[in-house]
């Protein structure tokens, strides 16, 4: 009896030390895999909407100002997962590619004056607007955090200059993480099966005990 008790302690031990330590921060126990090809931003159906003959440096323009929109959306609705540190890395990526960030939206500018004319501005306003949009999905909310989360990471790595190379590794896999996923565990849209009902009739009953012959 002894020995047992001894043994309960020690398990007892182990549990106590397990609840005390920090809990993971992982989201997914099965994260999706979304990593794609590297784009050059000129792509069919990679963004929403699309820039309609755009010429090489509108394409390059229009892929940064997209991570940028993807990253503010994630700053925005990735703050239920503290531990990404969504909010300050996206900061900290408007400080360290300020240059590149500002040459990306003076050349969305040229594109609007020379396509939209007078009205450039109201085009391009609306343009960018339903770029923030396409990626809000709220099916694909901790898909699209855990990408954002690698993504701004590899920006923040980047030297000064250099954010459009995480645009083109970056933004195929940012893009497919949009598609719906659940845990690996519980896969997407599969149901759940569950025992079936006990009919509660009287005569399914005798006293306490469950009649299954006549149930």
């Amino acid at each position: 009896m002894r020995k047992i008790g001894t043994v309960i302690a020690g398990l007892a031990a182990m549990v106590g030390s397990a609840i005390s330590a920090p809990a993971s921060a992982q989201i997914f126990f099965f994260p999706p895999e979304h990593e794609g090809q590297p784009v050059t931003g000129a792509e069919p159906g990679l963004f929403t909407p699309a820039l309609v003959g755009g010429q090489p440096a509108d394409i390059r323009a229009n892929l940064i100002w997209n991570l940028r929109s993807s990253l503010n959306v994630a700053a925005l609705n990735c703050q239920f997962w503290p531990s990404i540190m969504s909010v300050d890395n996206y900061n900290a990526i408007l400080t360290h590619h300020a240059d590149e960030l500002n040459a990306a939206y003076e050349g969305l500018k040229t594109y609007f004056r020379r396509t939209a004319g007078r009205r450039w501005q109201s085009a391009m306003d609306e343009y960018t607007t339903s770029m923030y949009q396409s990626y809000i999905r709220v099916g694909s909310q901790r898909s699209f955090c855990t990408a954002a989360a690698e993504t701004a990471r590899d920006a923040l790595a980047r030297p000064k200059g250099q954010l459009h190379l995480t645009a083109q590794t970056r933004m195929r896999q940012m893009r497919n993480s949009l598609v719906s996923y659940a845990d690996a565990t519980m896969p997407y849209h599969q149901a759940v099966p569950l025992p079936p009902m006990l009919w509660l009739d009287s005569r399914c009953w005798r006293n306490s005990n469950y009649n299954r012959r006549r149930c």
